[in-house]
């Protein structure tokens, strides 16, 4: 047994099996969704005039058969696929900013000069000549052996950090302020460049250096 009635949309004559009185279906002819009668409309002769009745029952049932086929149109949204890829901008940013980091944080050590002065007579062409002895009563004198070991007058000093005290304590109570290094021939040129360096940080304004090799 199957409901007949019209399309409010497009008047086509459909015939709906009973089991979906009262659903939403689709018309196989304008696909417009329509309201199947419910078993009373329909009982009631509403649905149906006696004109529509003198259809062919093979042309409703054809009708109908098409009705009960017609599946509900379902949209799906298209999904939209974004290529994966990496976004190396904060990376760029971070590499960045450490390298300004380190640039501005970094230590740069300073090298430190010793500054010379070619010995300059007094008189032009006249000829200059100091003793050793004189030196040495003039100066405090630094004697480095062949082991580099150091000697401040001929008493040792354990290092540099304690020959730096020895020079400062000298000048203060000899009242000398001129330094005279003999190293042994096989002294390490180190040591002869460090003992330099601390009688310049300890003030020394006159440093001289004298080396004599040992006869065997």
């Amino acid at each position: 047994m199957s409901i007949q009635f019209r399309c409010p949309s497009c008047q086509q004559l459909l015939s709906i099996a009973t089991r979906k009185a009262g659903q939403e279906v689709f018309c196989p002819s304008c696909t417009t969704e329509v309201r199947v009668p419910s078993l009373d409309e329909a009982a009631s002769g509403e649905s149906l005039t006696a004109a529509e009745l003198s259809i062919p029952p093979e042309v409703r049932e054809r009708t109908a058969v098409e009705a009960d086929d017609e599946a509900p149109q379902v949209r799906l949204k298209k999904r939209e696929f974004t290529a994966d890829g990496l976004d190396m901008t904060p990376m760029v940013d971070v590499t960045f900013q450490l390298l300004i980091f380190f640039m501005l944080t970094a230590a740069f050590s300073t090298q430190k000069s010793l500054e010379t002065s070619a010995p300059q007579p007094e008189d032009e062409g006249a000829a200059q000549s100091v003793t050793l002895e004189d030196l040495a009563s003039e100066s405090i004198v630094v004697t480095i052996t062949t082991d580099d070991q150091i000697l401040v007058d001929d008493e040792p000093v354990a290092g540099l950090a304690e020959l730096r005290d020895v020079l400062a304590l000298k000048m203060a109570s000899e009242s000398k302020n001129e330094l005279l290094i003999e190293p042994a021939y096989e002294a390490k040129h180190g040591t002869v460049v460090a003992v330099t360096s601390a009688a310049i940080d300890v003030g020394m304004q006159r440093v001289r250096r004298i080396s004599r090799k040992d006869d065997d």
